[in-house]
């Protein structure tokens, strides 16, 4: 896949704030450029060996070294900062294992394993996955950071890091409040209409995103996709890299070709055929097989 854009990072005058740094070790398998670069999440940035991003409302910055994670954050405490990390990261999950498992007498699988170690899931704040991937349509991965940075430019408070003026990703009230054509006026086209309405639903209470965690999936992805805007696709990217849904296998143009290449699946499959074949072969690995299966795909 094409890099990601390296960020141009502003400045935010006057904010002076604590900052926590610390080593913080991987025992697990972690390639961070990958987990970061993967399609997963679209407003983190590299600037001279450092990712720059915001996770729970608090500016990080993140390069890795040998044995672990250099971190520098805006968080209160470096417990926090620790705590926040693991969960974005999933540094619970046994990647090893995992992977291992799912690539057992499969080539396609043990070549993408064995090229991309160390990439991993992500969990995400569900309101901006579900802003991000509602963005994603008949986009590409370029595209949806810059429409996400306008819209966090435009809408989201400060989270200030050693001078880097990050944005914390608006409120669906803020974007509720701002509406479709200011939405539009930012780049997000068609999508606009789409991100408006979400916001509507989840800042009045009609959709609660947290409470989705602890739904089976398919009810969880029923209650994604009665929000006009999001088909099985989306519902299944928030799900899978927000909500703890490992199950969910979303299908989009290099994961057919990769299917098609590498499984005899056809390319215009319906979406349901191949969802339940892929759950019927890989169980609740299906998160991990779908990112690999991405990743290598793309960037062959």
């Amino acid at each position: 896949m094409a890099s990601l854009d390296t960020v141009h990072l502003g400045i935010a005058p006057g904010e002076a704030h604590a900052v926590v740094s610390f080593l913080l070790p991987v025992p697990e398998p972690l390639d961070l450029k990958a987990t970061l670069e993967s399609g997963q999440a679209f407003r983190w940035g590299e600037a001279e060996g450092w990712y720059w991003g915001v996770v729970s409302g608090q500016g990080y910055a993140l390069r890795q070294e040998e044995g672990g994670l250099r971190v520098r954050s805006s968080a209160p405490t470096e417990k926090e900062a620790k705590e926040a990390l693991h969960a974005f990261l999933r540094l619970e999950d046994d990647l090893e294992a995992i992977t291992r498992d799912m690539a057992l007498g499969d080539g396609p699988l043990s070549e993408a394993v064995s090229r991309h170690r160390g990439l991993r899931l992500l969990r995400q704040d569900p309101w901006e996955c579900l802003v991000s991937f509602i963005c994603s349509q008949a986009s590409n991965i370029p595209r949806i950071g810059r429409n996400l940075r306008s819209v966090a430019e435009a809408y989201g408070e400060s989270a200030p890091l050693e001078g880097q003026a990050l944005r914390r990703f608006p409120k669906p009230e803020r974007l509720a409040q701002a509406g479709e054509d200011a939405l539009y006026r930012l780049g997000l086209g068609f999508r606009a209409g789409y991100v408006a309405l979400a916001a509507q639903a989840v800042g009045e209470g009609r959709l609660d995103l947290a409470a989705l965690r602890g739904l089976p999936y398919a009810n969880a992805k029923a209650s994604l996709m009665a929000l006009r805007g999001v088909g099985e696709k989306v519902a299944d990217c928030v799900l899978l890299f927000s909500l703890d849904k490992l199950e969910g296998f979303p299908l989009d143009r290099w994961v057919r070709r990769a299917l098609a290449d590498w499984y005899g699946q056809s390319e215009k499959a319906r979406y349901r055929d191949v969802l339940a074949w892929a759950q019927g072969r890989w169980g609740t690995r299906c998160g991990y097989v779908q990112q690999y299966l991405f990743h290598h795909r793309r960037t062959m």
